[in-house]
């Protein structure tokens, strides 16, 4: 092969998508038994990922309450923000993949890699360059030695039905909502919302106490749970290896998203891979100049941005009267047509 993703979530496959698209042997493997599967994402995304098919999105978002207590601010988005179907999503960016000749293996696992042998738990593949676009606890990552940022939140959440504004994100702040980070509801329509936290301790006992002061019932649909881990990765690249999306870190620090940085991570992960193949170079240097450089280039002020972001809303999750002040002040940044991707104007 010449290259091998491990990995079929939308940064695989974006990267198996580019890079069969001009004509190489490209092999994505997947440990579950199908794309989309497990539905580990909230699936709010902003027009940043790209045109969509419109069975995938399910609701447009215009703005945004942020709550400390029953104190809160609104933000209001400078562009469209969409409720995506996340395994319609996957599978359509899957098919991509597909239509230009990347190959999947489902149910294979990855176990080590070495002298350019893909060992799995059914056989040993060899690949001229590795992808690692497995997730916050990337087995490729502790396989070849890279080290991932120790910032780690759980998360869970459920879809429930109530009573909802369509076009109003809640965000829920406050060291007994969801410790370090937020509780939300995103509604689906005026019935159904995804509603669900992340904490760095303990989310479920958070999340019955949050769904039930919310609205009054803690009956949901199914339940899921993640792990998010947010912060820059010192290097995301050795010698015939790079990481991408979760992998790599290329998260929200703030929101804990990662599919819009995943596909700008992705982007150009595909083209570094294409150079690298053409140009028979698989080193280190030759990667980090490539890839691991030009993502951070991008990514990484909107990363240390999202971490001050971050670091803000806890010292004042707790103080409604700073949600009034910024309410009341109108602060520009925080209240005006907010950029939710690299919090900007």
């Amino acid at each position: 092969m010449d290259a091998i993703i491990v990995g079929a979530g939308p940064a695989g496959c974006k990267v198996g998508e580019i890079v069969s698209k001009r004509g190489y042997e490209v092999l994505i493997l997947e440990e579950h038994t199908s794309v989309g599967e497990p539905v580990q994402c909230t699936g709010l995304v902003s027009n940043r990922i790209g045109k969509l098919p419109k069975e995938v999105i399910i609701n447009k978002i215009k703005k945004a309450r942020f709550f400390s207590g029953r104190v809160f601010f609104e933000v209001k988005s400078k562009d469209a923000i969409y409720v995506i179907d996340r395994m319609k999503y996957d599978n359509f960016l899957a098919s991509k993949a597909k239509q230009n000749g990347c190959e999947f293996n489902f149910s294979t696992r990855f176990l080590d890699f070495q002298n350019r042998l893909v060992k799995t738990n059914k056989k040993i593949f060899e690949t001229k360059i590795l992808v690692g676009a497995d997730g916050p606890n990337s087995s490729v990552a502790k396989s070849v030695g890279l080290k991932l940022p120790d910032n780690l939140l759980f998360g869970i959440q459920s879809t429930v039905e109530g009573t909802f504004e369509t076009d109003t994100v809640e965000l829920h702040f406050g060291s007994k909502v969801a410790p370090d980070l937020f509780a939300w509801v995103v509604p689906e329509n005026e019935r159904t919302a995804r509603i669900g936290l992340l904490a760095n301790k303990n989310p479920s006992r958070y999340f019955e106490k949050f769904l039930k002061n919310r609205i009054g019932i803690t009956e949901r649909k199914a339940t899921f749970g993640d792990t998010i881990r947010y912060g820059m990765i010192k290097k995301s690249v050795v010698d015939n290896v790079l990481l991408v999306g979760d992998a790599a870190c290329q998260v929200k620090p703030f929101s804990a998203g990662g599919i819009v940085y995943g596909q700008i991570g992705a982007n150009l992960a595909g083209k570094t891979c294409i150079k690298a193949i053409e140009e028979n170079n698989f080193s280190k240097k030759f990667l980090s100049k490539n890839y691991d450089e030009k993502w951070k280039k991008e990514l990484a002020n909107p990363i240390r941005k999202g971490l001050l972001m971050k670091k803000i809303f806890s010292k004042i999750q707790d103080r409604p009267f700073s949600f009034k002040l910024v309410k009341s002040l109108e602060i520009t940044r925080l209240s005006n047509f907010f950029d939710m991707d690299f919090l900007d104007k």
